[in-house]
């Protein structure tokens, strides 16, 4: 590997999403060097390749990194992503980017005024079977969005069904309706024992029905987004389905490149500066998505006191 390839990558947060961000970053790049800490105290599991920093803190302030993917628990997000804006890193930030809107703004305008790229974990615009998707219907009208997705937990003591499984899917809707302001029609959220949720929402986007089904309790793990357009067409993007894309019932080849390769990839190339790495839409996508999740989160509560 040559001295331009080489990589430093600072990584805050040690479970699921933080083992497969590791994961990754090695896979791709054998001979990067990573550091790692955690919100928790730990200085996170693994092999002993990682280099271990005390607390997030002292990886932000003292460690020479390329940039900082943070993949710790949303309520943290905000203080631990300020201080890596503060210092001019670049920062690849897990969904949700904060635990609430006002979370999200305060965070999205001081990156604006730092400067400091940041990059937002909605993976599932990278997917090669989205990309085709969004592709395929470029310059059609969209009738329906329906969007299914869940699993058995995760419970969260921070972060609800809602806005753990949401951004994903919002992040794909708002892509594809772009600039058309999206309302909130009916919400509601059903409790399923201690910590389990399933959401429903009904929204509309201009001329575009949008449904989104949430649930934490599911049986089988499930992210499906299925797009009926005015001319009759049938387009579904299911990330769990042998063919991720199927066009009026026919499977579609795609690239089977993991859409967590492709995150990390423009990650990286945002940290070299390449031509293409940034998004300018990256922030106001997720004030966007956050400010639906506000509005559904409050149409539930309307909802459920409507029931008493």
């Amino acid at each position: 590997m040559n001295a331009a390839e080489q990589l430093r990558i600072g990584l805050i947060g040690t479970g699921r999403w933080g083992s497969r961000y590791l994961a990754t970053i090695g896979r791709l790049w054998p001979e990067s060097e990573v550091m790692v800490s955690d919100t928790a105290g730990r200085g996170g599991p693994g092999p002993p390749g990682p280099v271990r920093w005390p607390t997030p803190a002292a990886l932000v302030a003292s460690a020479r990194v390329d940039g900082i993917i943070v993949a710790s628990p949303a309520s943290t997000h905000e203080p631990v992503v300020t201080g890596i804006l503060n210092r001019g890193i670049p920062v690849l930030v897990e969904k949700p980017l904060t635990a609430d809107l006002l979370g999200t703004l305060r965070l999205c305008s001081h990156a604006r005024r730092s400067g400091a790229p940041m990059l937002v974990g909605h993976q599932h615009l990278r997917a090669p079977a989205y990309q085709e998707l969004r592709r395929l219907i470029r310059g059609r009208a969209i009738k329906e969005i329906r969007c299914v997705a869940g699993g058995i937990g995760p419970i969260r003591a921070d972060c609800n069904a809602l806005w753990d499984y949401g951004p994903h899917d919002l992040a794909m809707v708002l892509d594809l309706v772009r600039a058309v302001p999206m309302t909130v029609q009916h919400a509601e959220c059903r409790v399923r024992g201690p910590g389990g949720e399933e959401w429903t929402a009904d929204l509309r986007a201009g001329a575009t029905a949008v449904r989104l089904e949430l649930s934490n309790t599911a049986e089988e793990k499930t992210h499906r987004l299925s797009v009926t357009t005015a001319d009759g067409g049938s387009l579904v993007y299911d990330d769990f389905a042998g063919h991720r894309l199927r066009v009026d019932g026919v499977p579609v080849e795609v690239s089977d490149e993991l859409p967590l390769d492709r995150q990390v990839r423009q990650f990286v190339a945002l940290v070299r500066g390449a031509p293409g790495g940034k998004d300018p839409d990256e922030l106001d996508l997720a004030v966007a998505i956050a400010q639906v999740l506000r509005d559904i989160g409050d149409a539930a509560v309307l909802s459920s006191r409507s029931r008493r």
